[in-house]
């Protein structure tokens, strides 16, 4: 089903122009998390990545915007770390289901190296490239026993009442920008093919 959009965009999203930038390259995307280091344990296949995703979408880049700021509330000194929301339209629900009153976009929460502006991810995350998503929702970020970092306001990063996500696994964010390359940005890898091929059912993943 496709997620039909009908909104405005947020006074601080900054919108990433494809025609105002500078000629595309796979590499901005392959390196714009660069730094970032996880350990996890590959999916073997999109089928597997599928199976510990609550949500399955397709779409396309509209922008990136400011996303939520962790905290640790027993130490009022300590900094706090921001995050990015990547906004995506034209969303396809592949597996799962929005929340209903689902303003037309589905709104991913990124991490952000470096802790950098919106702007920054202009090229890396190119408006209009076309998006492969495995998603679960994000937490509510509210103080919990045992666990040093909370969320500052945990219904920050996307207009209110609307649900927010995160990718299931480093593997779970997947993008191509016409005909380049598919890109995972988290893990900074590419390879050659056709995004479709990394739906459920399809065999191109990245280790």
């Amino acid at each position: 089903m496709t997620i039909t959009s009908a909104c405005a965009h947020d006074t601080a999203t900054t919108l990433l122009d494809d025609a105002a930038g500078p000629p595309y390259s796979v590499r901005d995307s392959v390196d714009q998390f660069g730094g970032l280091e996880f350990d996890y344990d590959p999916f073997r296949s999109p089928a597997a990545l599928a199976e510990k995703s609550s949500l399955v979408v397709t779409g396309t880049i509209d922008r990136v915007q400011e996303g939520r700021v962790q905290i640790v509330p027993k130490n009022e000194n300590a900094a706090g770390v921001s995050t990015i929301v990547l906004v995506l339209r034209d969303a396809k629900e592949v597996l799962g289901s929005v929340d209903d009153g689902n303003d037309g976009f589905v709104y991913i929460e990124l991490p952000n190296p470096g802790q950098q502006e919106p702007g920054a991810y202009s090229d890396g995350l190119r408006t209009g490239s076309d998006v492969v998503a495995y998603l679960l929702p994000a937490s509510d970020g509210a103080p919990a026993e045992g666990v040093d970092i909370a969320i500052a306001d945990p219904v920050a990063g996307r207009p209110d009442g609307q649900a927010l996500y995160v990718p299931t696994a480093p593997q779970a964010l997947i993008l191509q920008h016409q005909d380049e390359a598919v890109v995972w940005p988290l893990i900074g890898e590419k390879r050659d093919g056709r995004i479709e091929d990394t739906l459920p059912g399809g065999k191109l993943i990245a280790p």
